[in-house]
């Protein structure tokens, strides 16, 4: 792209000037000298005398950069990229820094804090004083004269150095210029403040009291961090702000959201240092870091990323927040600047807060500033807000401002803010614009109306969201407002334009942004305009020749809003000596001030809105211009870009014309003349001017773009203008109205009242959808201006990446189908007719223009003229359409065929939601005709805003089949309803739940029409078949909108026909099942079908899977009652709850197992009552249709009782046993709940009794009870062992030794067998499998049942949100094999590995159930030590009974009896004996092992605790006594040639040195669970003695059993295994026989043997 620069002096381009050959960036002149700022930094000074051409310098600044430049009272003064500002003497040429640096500041604790450094990026001077805009967006100045600002308007009272403005604390100021003796600020509009009552205010610390050093003030403030600068504080990944290292040698700047009212009181040395400041960590005389993260001593040549375009900061705003993020990566000031701190201070984040946008925050949370900006001439009674918080605020605002007046005014103007607090909602900064002679203010008596404004006040805006907030910069307001994820969805291609994905199938854009992603770059677009939009133009100073333009030639020393030019988009305002002149974005240009030395052809109307209409010239000007007025330019032209100089402006078209304003000669008139620039293939793009040097940028411009941007600047402001004059005056009149009706009406009687309910609920739904639809005008306006100021700021050479409705269609769409739904739901209820109230209030007050923009035939009434200018924007959306079509067939340009493709695909879109509007206009028309002739009756009951009509049988005849001569039938079809009338009665049938189909013709029906409805079914016949097929395709119209439509009617694709699987919502009324209750779900052919929801008004609810109308899958139900819900949950079948499933009732019982009849049914668990309660207990086991019935176990938790045996109809019926806490054990014969017969009872010190026994376990009978002694007592026994026992018998004296066991004969003899229990359990995965009874097993069948159960179990997991990724292949069917391998077997015991451990599996599941039943059995506070050989009988029948199911599935497995050797080609690898407990112990006992060996160590407690004590005391002894006493020889400890004598003395108090690793591996033998494994580290243990000793001894060394027992015994000993019997007895119950001989036998064998002997040994003594 070609760019090209010109310079020139005042108004003559051939009076040319010497321009640095780089981009320049800023000018600055006075007199006959011109300073030029470049992008590169580089800064430039040329003298130029006469008409001379002069000469230019370069100025040499070592490594600075500088952004920005002024001439003040003959110096240079510059601002740095670091935001350093140093002055240059033009004659000494000197450079010297001149700080600008805050206040020193004290806190109400006397602690001091030193000021800090401010970072400044602008500057701008006039005769008198100089300004300085903070990167905080602060204006600082220095000099003398009201124009600073300051109070003051003493010229004597100059300041020396930089003050503070504080009258914008708390505001964004986004641009600041110097005139001659004045000064003018664009700054960003506050947003109405709305507090909350009800929250309590927080109340912070003021600025100028807080310290942030001080631990006081922290306390006060909770530690929470206030007034910091944000760039010291990174973001925690919790979004908190936490403190970066700041522990560096520099200190950030300060944020100062309030600044001090005595800064302008620090005194500075004549040598710029201060006294009383922190200096910062960028000093640019130091030689260390820059803001774009390189050394100072960087060479400018070598510097990237200084592109200062037009000095403007580019922010990516952050979501949600008040603050913005900055891209360290942005190549802008910011991104520079954050950079460089992040490099200095060794920080590692990347995400940065801007503190502007913290500032404005925290300036909203101390309540420093009050609504403002009232619209001109809108003074409304009820637009007073009367709360405390503006009351206070405004209080304090006043008191700031007169502070340097007397007290006493101070306390007046306070006083009178309390007295007339129903103002304050309409309080703004403007107490200051009344009119002040020479600067000073007048006297405020008590009489006096501080609240009395000047009829210029403005009208209260909406109330803005947290998010709104935006960055400005020197030069104009930021115009890239295009969101982020636009830009990175479109790639740049090599010419710097934007790649579009292709068109799609249906012809639109295919873009992969959702569209949630669409709506949140919408509403940032939206956001972006209406900042644009949002600006104030604030100004004080001299005004003896209105450049104030407040309308007087008053002297104002504060600053003081132009009212006329807030919110009308300025984007720029320019200085000259005695003028100003403001540009807005939709190109219009406002001047003021000095009419003899500046422009001449302002309109001359006192109200800048009543003439905006750019194509009415003027033809007298005023003297002196006190107010904005409209600058009228040849043919209209419309406006990018101007600038000022001394007398005179320059502008530059749209068209990239450029005019100059002002007196070309000084004898002739002041005039508007297009002067020449440059070469005519380029237009002018951008001007820059001071004094009387002008600098001009040119480049290429597509003519389809001015063209575009012609029509939407013109667009723009037509919005514009009826959404200051229509829109929101009409917002506040509804808004009042509303107000009005909901404030009278709880004073109506309640008669009245009720009366009018309906027509209250009308009128609010239209009030309701009229303020909806102005909010969607609104949002129009602002996104038009967002593309007017994407399309100023892009300069790209594809002409589709400047036009923002290509480049980012899907968001402006989505706009503009935001609006056309809104806009045709108000229209389609009449919404766009004005009341009387309304037409008043609004349309009768707009100005006399407004009648230029309406056509005569729209302006019969009222209602007509608004809807036209409402419905403006409809028409653009066709204007659009037709100008990308003109595009895409314009043949003189020639596009390339990839441009070309995406304006055919942005012509797509545009002229599909063109259609769309056109129809949906339609539509609504037809639905308000058709609502103003129905009846009142159907109107209140079926109008909504976005409900259509579609077809009505009045003009489309159709009629119910076979319906009654006389009978009365009409049908009218909406886009939701169906609604049958008859009569004066009307039912109405939902869309979405609605089936047709055509019914073929026959003799008893012709043009048939066969609908399908929840509850009942409807035959429709039609006079035609070309009836018949109109409503077909209406009815599926209408059925397809409604299902699939989600308020974007037109924009989706529709399928040909409605799909017969839909979601929708439905309440019964007939079904007896369901009668009252809303299902909201999926259906089918009018069955529900698919995830739903039911609900009951009486509390009932199903939430789950429903088949052809019943429950069918996993579901949930509720039932309330009385007590509480029950909950039924699990897989359903024909309505009711079948398989495995959990009921919870409604006393807190809950049951967990299989179901039948949504009762339980199979094995099960109930756990009833609280643990804490008396009822408190859990039953394990069968069930039939509700009641316990078969084996189970009931453990009654707070009896301390378990009984295990069978049941019968929730009775204790036929054997069973019972153990109690108290160490009883009881069996027998159960009958109906009770105890009977002859039975056996078993006590803990190992007494017996066998005879009759009674309920609850007592004597009841005849019987015998034996002692461990051998004596018994044989007699009649009745009474309990707790509470005594009455005996009538014969005691017999034992002659036998006694028997330390003491079990009797009977000892199982009435208790349920192993192989008799838990069968439901095993049952239940039989069936699952399809394993049969029948001998004939297919196992090819199994294996495909069992795929089909995992199929449906992976789907149920994934419904639950499980996971299904440890599945590990076991869901594919093996490879099955005839003979049995050893690597098939491997392949096996893997398979079954992962089938055990898996829930999904069968196998799986039946090891989790039968594991819980164990547990339940044998585990808990209930376990008895007689209860150890049943736990063992069930440990072999588990193995048994799983060893069988395996073998189903590998048939190649040996039998139960049968031992298969399978021998390794490896010889690493062992061979394999193939036993039932070599497969199943590996996945079995680990479940296990925790029950069941508590029951082996409370069986052998009293011998293991003999044992016990016996390894306690020789463990004290060292190993030497140790190994002595145990008869160790001492070849296999003793160190050789040593006596033992010697080595006693060395080597006597040593413990636990010898055979370390052997003492190690059989410590593992209380960690393993099967008997092989234990056996196996009994191997090893043996191995690592023999290996110890070999090493001593050497290899060849043969072991015999008297030298090996000792020291095995020894290992034994060191190895502490407390309950070392109870293992030796696991590893003898459980053991495989052929295991018991051989090696490994001989090895536990021996091990047994020294558990014994150590039990045994008899010790006198050690050595």
């Amino acid at each position: 792209m070609m760019v090209a620069t010109h310079g020139w002096r005042g108004g003559d381009p051939k009076n040319m000037l010497i321009v640095p050959t780089e981009t320049v960036i800023r000018v600055a002149a006075a007199d006959d000298l011109t300073v030029f700022v470049t992008a590169g930094g580089r800064l430039y000074v040329g003298q130029y005398n006469g008409q001379d051409r002069g000469s230019l310098q370069q100025v040499e600044l070592g490594s600075r950069c500088v952004r920005d430049a002024a001439v003040y009272k003959g110096q240079v003064v510059f601002v740095t990229d670091a935001g350093e500002v140093f002055t240059q003497d033009l004659e000494k040429k000197e450079v010297h820094p001149l700080p600008v640096v805050e206040p020193k500041k004290t806190c109400t604790h006397g602690q001091e804090e030193k000021g800090r450094r401010v970072r400044v990026r602008s500057v701008a001077a006039g005769s008198d004083h100089v300004l300085f805009l903070s990167n905080h967006d602060e204006i600082w100045v220095q000099g003398r004269g009201p124009a600073l600002g300051l109070f003051t308007n003493k010229i004597e009272n100059e300041i020396t150095n930089p003050a503070r403005v504080d009258f914008f604390k708390g505001r964004r100021v986004m641009q600041v210029e110097a005139g001659a003796y004045f000064t003018v600020a664009l700054v960003e509009a506050l947003p109405p403040v709305h507090p909350d009552p009800s929250q309590e205010s927080d109340h912070l610390p003021d600025f100028d009291s807080y310290v942030r050093s001080c631990e006081q003030c922290r306390q006060e403030t909770g530690d929470r961090v206030l007034f910091e600068d944000i760039d010291e504080f990174d973001k925690c990944p919790l979004g908190l702000l936490v403190r970066k290292d700041a522990f560096t040698d520099g200190r950030s700047d300060l944020l100062s959201p309030a600044p001090s009212r005595s800064s302008r009181n620090s005194v500075f040395h004549e040598d710029g240092e201060s006294s009383d400041y922190a200096p910062d960590e960028l000093d640019p005389t130091s030689g260390e870091v820059s803001c774009d993260g390189t050394t100072l001593n960087t060479p400018v040549e070598q510097r990237t990323g200084i592109e200062l375009k037009e000095m403007s900061r580019v922010h990516k705003h952050s979501e949600g927040s008040d603050f913005e993020v900055v891209d360290c990566n942005d190549e802008t000031e910011i991104g520079k600047e954050v950079g460089d701190r992040k490099l200095s201070s060794g920080g590692t984040s990347s995400l940065f807060i801007n503190a502007d946008a913290a500032r404005q925050f925290i300036s909203r949370q101390l309540s420093w500033m009050t609504a403002t900006s009232i619209e001109q001439g809108e003074l409304l009674a009820d637009e007073r807000v009367n709360n405390k918080y503006h009351i206070d605020s405004a209080t304090e605002l006043i008191k700031e401002n007169v502070a340097s007046a007397a007290n006493s005014a101070a306390s007046l103007v306070a006083t009178g803010v309390r007295t007339v607090s129903d103002k304050v909602g309409q309080l703004s900064r403007h107490f200051s614009s009344s009119e002040v002679a020479d600067g000073e203010l007048h006297d405020l008596s008590p009489d006096s109306d501080p609240f009395i404004l000047e009829s210029s006040s403005q009208t209260l805006k909406p109330k803005m969201s947290k998010s709104e907030t935006f960055n400005t910069s020197t030069g104009s307001l930021p115009r890239k407002l295009s969101d982020e994820h636009t830009r990175k969805t479109h790639t740049r291609t090599a010419s710097g334009g934007l790649s579009f994905p292709k068109l799609g199938r249906d012809g639109l854009l295919a873009l992969d942004k959702d569209p949630k992603q669409v709506e949140k770059n919408s509403g940032i677009i939206v956001d972006g305009g209406r900042h644009i939009l949002n600006t104030e133009v604030w100004a004080w100073g001299s005004a003896n020749r209105g450049q104030l333009g407040l309308g007087d030639h008053s002297h104002r020393s504060t600053p003081t809003s132009v009212a006329t030019l807030n919110h009308m988009g300025v984007t720029k305002v320019v200085c000259g000596s005695h003028h100003s002149a403001a540009l807005t974005i939709d190109g219009e240009v406002f001047v003021w001030g000095d009419s003899f030395s500046s422009p001449l052809g302002a309109t001359q109307t006192n109200d800048v809105a009543n003439n905006p209409s750019p194509n009415k010239t003027s033809t007298k000007a005023d003297p002196a211009v006190n107010t904005p007025q409209r600058l009228e330019l040849p043919e209209g032209s419309l406006v990018r870009d101007l600038a000022s100089g001394d007398n005179f402006l320059i502008i530059i078209s749209v068209d990239g014309l450029v005019y100059y304003v002002g007196k070309l000669r000084e004898e002739e008139e002041t005039t508007v003349e297009q002067i020449p620039v440059g070469d005519a293939a380029l237009r002018c793009r951008s001007v820059l001017c001071q004094c009387d040097s002008v600098v001009c940028t040119s480049d290429e411009m597509h003519p389809q773009v001015i063209a575009f941007l012609k029509e939407e600047m013109k667009y723009l402001n037509l919005l514009k203008f009826v959404a200051q004059h229509v829109v929101k005056p009409f917002q506040l009149v509804t808004e009042v109205s509303v107000k009005g009706k909901t404030s009278v009406t709880p004073h109506r009687d309640k008669v009245s009242a009720t009366n009018d309910k309906n027509c209250s609920n009308e009128s609010n739904q239209l009030h309701q959808t009229k303020q909806v639809l102005l909010d969607s005008y609104l949002d129009v306006t602002h996104a038009v201006a967002s593309s007017i100021s994407d399309m100023l700021d892009e300069q790209a050479s594809d002409v589709t990446a400047v036009i923002p409705i290509i480049r980012q269609v899907e968001e402006y769409k989505s706009i503009y189908q935001k609006y056309i739904n809104i806009v045709c739901d108000a229209l389609a209820i009449s919404g766009l007719t004005l009341s009387s109230k309304e037409a008043i209030g609004v349309i009768e007050k707009c100005p006399a223009v407004l009648s230029s923009l309406v056509p005569e035939s729209k302006r019969k009434t009222n209602s007509e003229y608004f809807a036209h200018l409402i419905l403006r924007p409809l028409q653009h959306i066709h204007e659009y359409a037709e100008f990308l079509m003109k595009m895409k067939q314009d043949s003189e340009t020639y596009y390339s065929p990839f441009t070309l493709d995406k304006i055919k695909i942005a012509h797509a879109h545009w002229k599909q939601l063109s259609n769309a509007a056109h129809k949906s206009q339609l539509e609504a028309e037809s639905t308000k005709t058709y609502w103003d002739t129905c009846s009142p009756k159907i109107m209140e009951a079926l109008a909504n805003p976005i409900r259509r009509i579609l077809r009505d049988s009045r003009t489309n005849p159709i009629n119910v089949h076979n319906a009654g001569r006389f009978s009365s039938h009409s049908f009218v079809l909406f886009t939701d309803i169906l609604v049958h009338i008859q009569y004066s009665n009307f039912s109405t049938y939902s869309l979405s739940t609605m089936w047709v189909e055509p019914v073929p013709n026959t003799s008893n029906i012709q043009n048939g029409i066969h609908i399908t409805l929840p509850e009942e079914t409807l035959t429709l016949a039609c006079p035609t078949s070309s009836d018949k097929s109109q409503w077909m395709y209406a009815l599926q119209e209408g059925i397809k909108r409604s299902v699939l439509s989600k308020g974007d009617s037109g924009m989706q694709v529709m399928p040909r026909a409605p799909p017969l699987i839909r979601s929708a919502s439905h309440t019964f009324t007939k079904i007896a099942q369901y009668k009252d209750a809303t299902y909201n779900g999926q259906w089918f052919c009018g069955k529900l079908h698919g995830e739903g929801t039911m609900a009951w008004p009486d509390g009932r609810r199903y939430e789950g899977q429903f088949r052809q109308g019943v429950y069918q899958g996993l579901g949930r139900l509720e039932v309330p009652s009385s007590g509480g819900v029950t909950v039924y949950e699990g897989m359903w079948k024909n309505g009711k709850l079948e398989g495995k499933g959990i009921i919870r009732y409604a006393n807190k019982d809950v049951y967990i197992g299989y179901l039948r009849e949504s009762q339980p049914h199979g094995h099960g668990e109930l756990k009833k009552g609280r643990f804490s309660s008396q009822a408190a207990s859990v039953y394990t086991g069968e069930w039939s249709s509700g009641t316990k019935h078969g084996y189970g176990v009931l453990d009654e938790i707070a009896q301390g009782e378990k009984y295990l045996g069978m049941w019968q109809n929730n009775n204790r019926h036929g054997p069973g046993m019972v153990v109690t806490m108290n160490g009883v054990y009881y069996e027998g014969n159960f009958y109906q709940n009770k105890l009977t017969g002859y039975g056996l009872m078993m006590f803990e010190d190992r007494t017996y009794y066998e005879g009759e026994l009674g309920a609850g376990g007592t004597f009841a009978g005849k019987g015998t009870l034996r002692y461990p002694s051998g004596d018994s007592i044989e007699g009649t026994f009745s009474g309990s062992w707790e509470d005594g026992i009455k005996i009538n018998g014969m005691l017999h004296k034992g002659l036998a030794p006694p028997d330390e066991e003491n079990i009797p004969k009977s000892f199982g003899k009435f208790s349920v067998g192993a192989s008799q229990k838990w069968e439901c359990i095993l049952q239940e995965c039989r069936d699952k499998l399809g394993i049969t009874s029948t001998p004939e097993v297919s196992t090819s069948k199994i294996w495909n049942n069992l795929a089909t159960q995992l199929d449906a179990e992976k789907q149920l997991a994934s419904r639950q949100g499980g996971t299904t990724d440890f599945l590990d292949g076991i869901d594919r069917i093996p490879e099955l094999r005839d003979e049995l391998s050893y690597q098939h077997f491997m392949d096996i015991h893997l398979y079954l590995g992962k089938a055990f451990g898996c829930r999904l599996h069968p196998l799986g599941q039946l090891l989790l159930s039968l594991v819980d039943a164990f547990r339940a059995t044998y585990g808990g506070v209930v376990a008895h030590p007689r209860l150890l050989p049943y736990a063992v009988q069930e440990v072999h029948s588990f193995t048994s009974r799983l060893f069988e199911i395996v073998r189903v599935l590998f048939p190649n497995l040996p039998g139960e009896n049968e031992n298969l050797l399978l021998e390794s080609e490896n010889e690493d690898e062992e061979d394999i004996v193939v036993t039932p407990a070599y497969v199943i112990h590996p996945w079995l006992l680990p479940h296990l092992y925790s029950p069941l060996s508590t029951l082996y160590v409370l069986y052998h407690q009293p011998k293991d605790e003999e044992y016990w004590q016996r390894l306690l005391k020789w463990n004290k002894q060292p190993d030497t006594a140790l190994m002595t006493f145990l008869g160790v020889d001492v070849k296999f400890w003793l160190p050789e040639g040593t006596s033992l004598i010697e080595s006693s003395r060395t080597i006597g108090t040593m413990k636990d040195q010898h055979f370390t690793e052997a003492i190690e591996t059989l410590q593992m033998l209380s960690t393993s669970f099967s008997p092989r494994d234990k056996l196996n580290l009994i191997h090893r243990t043996f191995q690592q003695v023999s290996k110890a000793v070999m090493t001593k001894l050497g290899s060849n060394y043969l072991w015999s059993m008297d030298d090996l027992f000792p020291v095995f015994q020894y290992v034994v000993v060191r190895s502490r295994i407390q309950h070392l019997g109870a293992e030796i007895q696991l590893i003898d119950d459980l053991l495989d026989p052929h295991m018991q001989h051989g090696e490994l036998g001989i090895m536990f064998t021996t091990l047994r043997a020294c558990y014994y002997q150590i039990q045994n040994e008899k010790v006198s003594h050690m050595l």
